[in-house]
């Protein structure tokens, strides 16, 4: 096939500005986890990653309260005037002061991305009663409690602070917690006894900026974040600090320490209630927040609760047999020839891999995808590994065909934003049939088309090869021919694009059931600052500082920045992907596989700077699922969204040691916790979907953490 420039993919092309959705990313919707417009972040660009780093305003310290005496203990208090029982709903309550407390989007962060049921009680205005607490029939609501703060304080108007909570409040929530043995969290604690006494008395405090301040775990906090390494530093970053000591004789464990000073703990209340406090403030955008709130969450529920926490890491590499544009360091872009990838550099690619997961043993499963245009290989090659140029290129991918995965890009890339039937069917079938010729192990269910084409995102004017493309909307705007051909060749799923709001899920993790055409399903990928058109270091810093430098197109940083410094912040920009729990791929080019010297390409380079910060915090293993298992995995996080929000609950009771999961729906959710059928194991969790018909239910017996 002729070198040819990629339509929509041009420099002017990567200059539209976008407002995505997703974690770590800028965002109109906070559901996803990225900042609100307006927080000071400049937006993303088009079809690219994350520009800059959400940047929040740091927490001050704590208000202290008007009162310091503890609230005393009423032995005879209770939660509600029902009979309590043995049984609990697997369900969080979050208990923040209003909706601008710092807390409250970071306990949501943790519990959508999850997957947990929850309701928030906004103290400053929402009484607790008994009734938000405990059903009718004796049924407590809720297996996790989690404070945004201990004290919960809010200013009374008169120059002091006062808790959200009452006396009569905070015994009704503790009368609650000790009948029925639900945990509490408290996401920001500072030393003191009020409202009562979490055993942490104080040495110091002040604010962390851009240096971190790292933190240790102690061996009780072992089996809490058991995911974590135990050597693993918590870097805490822009926030407010009380570095504290543990009252002696007091019932508490610390769980992070600085130095001698301690930073979090669990603690056991007069009347055995069991409580774990962070001594520092986080929000949603902080690695901090990532490393520890699921833990502490799955201490609260004592691992049993709705939907799963797993980390997952997926590269592909469009354009496989194709051409593409090559970016110079001096700013020069060759369409023709272009850049073509030569078979010595698949043989050092697999190499490079191979060398990766043997230094990345976590990382086993890990590798890359090749999304292919069968228009541009040799139908005539035999299978035969060379170390040529691109003209051996077919020969050794057949010869490394079960080294790497296969993606259907279609036969010739076009644009399918208005292709007819015919056109449509001919690409994706073609491009089936040129596998099936070559040997490639390729999966029909699953089809990437060029550009995302065909999805809702075109420029009006299809010869527009200058201007943004503009996202009409996936449910008003794609291409009906395209997705009639696609369901009759029995593709289930579509890749999409986080860059566009309409490709993006209502939640992370999860899958868009076409609009258009419910037995298709878009599920997106993360698009990555590394350009289609850069082969090596070099050009690849000087398009990104040509974007993002101090004289760049979209001027962020003070100064250009070097490659190694370009990488480090791409890599961890993809860790807090990691680390959030999307299953999501990556999407790289042609290009970046060229090996630019000693056998180091920019994919290459990514993969080892992402693995390397993931396994220098986690122990457990890096998921690579091939591409129909990863959107097979979308589909059931989505399917778990919808069955929840349609009302399917569990309740665990203590007595029998039994949970019964019952629904309106009909629905598939998926519980941590559960051995049953189909479960499924990640480090210490393990989780089983359960599958009901409407009004149904299904009982089981759990696994419960210590």
């Amino acid at each position: 096939m002729a070198a040819r420039r990629n339509p929509g993919r041009g420099v002017a092309a990567l200059t539209a500005a976008l407002v995505v959705g997703a974690s770590g990313l800028i965002s109109a919707a906070p559901a996803h986890g990225g900042p609100p417009t307006g927080s000071g972040a400049p937006p993303a660009v088009a079809g690219r990653g994350e520009v800059a780093p959400p940047r929040p305003a740091r927490p001050a310290p704590l208000p202290r309260p008007s009162k310091t005496t503890p609230i005393p203990l009423r032995a005879g208090a209770a939660a509600s005037a029902a009979a309590p029982t043995d049984k609990v709903a697997l369900r969080a309550l979050v208990l923040a002061v209003d909706e601008q407390d710092f807390g409250l989007p970071t306990w949501r962060t943790v519990l959508d991305r999850v997957g947990v049921p929850y309701d928030v009680v906004t103290t400053r205005t929402t009484p607790l009663t008994a009734g938000s607490l405990v059903r009718p029939d004796g049924v407590g609501r809720y297996n996790a409690v989690l404070l945004t703060s201990a004290s919960l304080l809010h200013p009374d108007g008169a120059g002091g602070y006062v808790s959200g909570l009452d006396a009569d409040e905070w015994h009704r929530l503790w009368a609650y917690e000790r009948d029925y043995a639900v945990r509490q969290v408290s996401l920001y604690t500072a030393p003191g006894t009020w409202p009562e006494d979490y055993c942490l008395r104080p040495v110091g405090e002040g604010g962390v900026g851009d240096a971190p301040l790292h933190a240790s775990l102690t061996a009780a906090a072992a089996p809490i974040f058991d995911y974590l390494r135990s050597t693993a530093r918590i870097p805490i970053t822009q926030s407010y600090v009380y570095r504290v000591s543990v009252a002696p004789g007091c019932a508490a464990q610390p769980l992070l320490t600085a130095g001698r000073d301690v930073l979090g703990v669990t603690s056991t209340s007069a009347d055995g209630r069991q409580r774990a406090a962070l001594t520092f403030s986080s929000n949603q955008y902080l690695l901090q927040a990532d490393l520890l709130t699921y833990g502490l969450l799955r201490w609260a529920t004592r691992g049993l609760f709705f939907g799963q926490h797993r980390h997952y890491l997926n590269a592909d590499v469009d354009d496989w047999f194709n051409s593409a544009d090559h970016y110079y360091p001096d700013g020069r872009i060759e369409s023709d020839p272009g850049y073509r990838v030569a078979a010595r550099e698949m043989v050092n690619l697999n190499n490079q891999v191979t060398a990766l997961r043997l230094r990345y043993p976590q990382a086993g499963a890990f590798r890359p995808a090749l999304a292919y245009n069968g228009g541009g290989a040799d139908l005539t090659a035999r299978s035969l590994c060379s170390l040529g140029g691109p003209e051996q290129l077919t020969a050794t991918s057949r010869c490394l065909r079960n080294s790497f995965r296969w993606i259907n890009h279609t036969v010739n890339h076009p644009e399918m934003n208005h292709t007819d039937y015919a056109t449509s069917r001919a690409e994706i079938e073609g491009n089936l049939t040129i596998a099936a010729r070559l040997g490639l192990p390729v999966n029909r269910t699953v089809l990437k088309t060029g550009e995302y084409s065909g999805l809702g995102v075109y420029h009006p004017d299809p010869d527009n090869d200058v201007d943004p493309p503009i996202d009409f909307g996936l449910g008003v705007a794609s291409n009906p021919a395209l997705l009639r051909a696609a369901k009759d060749l029995g593709v289930r799923y579509l890749h999409g694009n986080m860059s566009f709001p309409s490709h993006v899920p209502s939640c992370l993790g999860c899958a868009v059931v076409h609009p258009m055409e419910p037995a298709v399903v878009v599920v997106p990928d993360w698009p990555t600052n590394i350009a289609y058109h850069t082969t090596t270091a070099a050009e690849q810093i000087a398009f990104y500082n040509s974007l993002y430098g101090p004289n760049g197109r979209f001027p962020y940083w003070p100064r250009n920045l070097t490659y190694e410094e370009m990488l480090a912040y791409e890599a961890d920009v993809a860790l807090r992907h990691m680390t959030g729990g999307s299953v999501y791929t990556h999407t790289f080019h042609i290009a970046n596989v060229h090996d630019y010297g000693g056998g180091r390409t920019l994919l290459t380079d990514w993969v080892n700077a992402v693995l390397a910060r993931f396994t220098a915090y986690y122990r457990v293993p890096v998921l690579s699922p091939d591409w129909p298992v990863l959107a097979a995995e979308a589909e059931r996080r989505t399917g778990h969204a919808a069955a929840v929000a349609a009302g399917t609950e569990a309740v665990y009771d203590r007595t029998t040691n039994t949970v019964t999961v019952s629904s309106p729906v009909a629905g598939t959710v998926l519980v941590t916790g559960a051995t049953t059928a189909g479960h499924s194991s990640y480090g210490t969790d393990t989780t089983a979907p359960v599958t009901l018909a409407a009004g149904g239910s299904f009982v089981f017996r759990p696994r419960l953490r210590a």
